[in-house]
């Protein structure tokens, strides 16, 4: 059993919190979640500088309809 610190367990109920509301929000089910480097600009020097971004993958629920 790994002991998790509780900065760990607040940052995943946040990041819980909001795919829920992501979810709500767009009708879909999150299917997949990557963390990245991605090469960006620094607006102060000009210079490239690799940043972290964070990638999501949504699928679309099927709609539901009554048969009439």
């Amino acid at each position: 059993m790994t002991h998790k610190q509780p900065a760990v367990i607040e940052a995943q109920k946040a990041i819980g919190a909001v795919l829920d509301d992501l979810e709500t929000k767009t009708a879909s089910d999150v299917r997949d979640i990557g963390l990245e480097d991605v090469v960006d600009t620094d607006p102060r020097t000009g210079a490239p500088v690799v940043q972290k971004a964070v990638e999501i993958k949504l699928q679309p629920r099927p709609a539901k309809r009554w048969a009439r």
